[in-house]
């Protein structure tokens, strides 16, 4: 009995840890052959393994999702070696400017927006903002020209929905992609094309651990837990994913366990 994603292929940023290593395993366990991009060469190497001891295809390839050429290449070999790409998952993102994954604790430090340099700036937007503008452009234009429809399914954050001190660049990076996503999922309904957003709360992820860190102990009334596990959000890809999502689009869904609530 095949599953939700059956033969279906994916293409995930920031796949090699995190939310993006957790959607991977999912898609792969729901039948899908995945392409992993991301930077962390040997953690991506890993993440393949783990999708073909799954019994499905895989490919990893060290993309810098700011770049338009990695993009649009790691893209073209998701066409040529796959067959072609179902879903698009625009995952790859920093939580600061510094953020290198297998740091120790420690870099993450909040600073008002006065303190914050033009380059930092342009450094968190080139991958949280641009990088997803362009693998969901060289994602969209593949599956415009397949003819097949397709999912498109992009990484904010809540902080899209909840103004976070110390960290103007990532909000205004993450709100951002919520309004590229909203726009995209308007251009292409035609096309039979969706696309959505995820505004994850805390996951207990490796470039999590030092906001966890800060806020331990300062949890609201109200709020189911401090942090949730990036499975809860690769379930949330899933269902945008899968048959089950084909009617939503242009929406963002808040696993957070109650952080956004109003």
């Amino acid at each position: 009995m095949g599953g939700r994603l059956q033969d279906k292929r994916a293409f995930i940023t920031g796949a090699a840890s995190g939310l993006g290593r957790a959607t991977a395993i999912r898609f792969a366990q729901e039948g899908a052959d995945v392409f992993i991009a991301d930077l962390a060469a040997q953690a991506a190497e890993r993440v393949a393994g783990e999708v073909r001891a799954l019994g499905r295809r895989a490919i990893w390839q060290a993309v810098d999702t700011s770049d338009e050429r990695q993009v649009d290449a790691a893209m073209a070999r998701t066409v040529s070696e796959l067959g072609g790409v179902d879903i698009a998952v625009a995952g790859a993102g920093l939580s600061h400017p510094n953020y290198r994954l297998g740091e120790p604790p420690g870099s993450l430090h909040l600073r008002p927006v006065t303190e914050i340099t033009l380059a930092e700036w342009r450094k968190l937007m080139s991958v949280n903002l641009d990088g997803v503008f362009l693998t969901v452009r060289a994602a969209a234009r593949e599956m415009v020209k397949a003819g097949r429809g397709g999912r498109i399914i992009t990484i904010a954050s809540a902080a899209a929905r909840i103004a976070t001190p110390g960290m103007a660049d990532y909000t205004a990076s993450k709100a951002g992609v919520w309004g590229l996503t909203n726009t995209v999922a308007k251009e292409l309904a035609q096309y039979g094309i969706t696309a959505n957003t995820i505004g994850p709360g805390l996951m207990d992820t490796p470039m999590a651990q030092d906001y966890i860190n800060m806020v331990k102990g300062s949890q609201q009334p109200g709020v189911l837990a401090l942090y949730g596990e990036p499975n809860d959000v690769a379930n949330t890809a899933l269902f945008l994913a899968s048959a089950e999502g084909k009617f939503y689009t242009g929406s963002i869904f808040f696993p957070d366990g109650g952080a956004t609530m109003h």
